[in-house]
């Protein structure tokens, strides 16, 4: 059995470039490109592990389960609340100084 041949595309919006043309200029590209590496530096990620006990563990699920189900946030993963955790302790660490609940939890009391 013979195979049939392909039908011939038309794109009647490439013929004005020429063959082979892209529908972007190269300006247009590299802005898009120059563009998509600023956002990446803004939010770039470094991998690191941590040890965390069980129950901390279970924690990052019970305020991920509580986030989606009575709060309405659907796009939530652990890292983000795990990131926003320490942000946050941070931020409450320089603020209150001893009153933290860091500080608390860390020293001989």
């Amino acid at each position: 059995m013979a195979k049939a041949k392909r039908p011939v595309f038309v794109f009647p919006e490439l013929e004005s470039r020429g063959r082979h043309a892209i529908l972007r200029t190269t300006e247009e590209v590299s802005s898009e490109l120059n563009a998509l590496a600023e956002a990446e530096d803004a939010k770039e990620r470094i991998k690191v592990t941590y040890r965390f006990r069980a129950d901390a563990v279970e924690a990052v699920e019970d305020i991920r389960r509580l986030l989606r189900r009575e709060h309405g946030v659907r796009k939530v993963n652990r890292e983000d609340i795990a990131q926003a955790a320490v942000l946050e302790a941070l931020r409450t660490l320089e603020e209150q100084g001893d009153a933290s609940f860091l500080v608390r939890e860390f020293t001989d009391s």
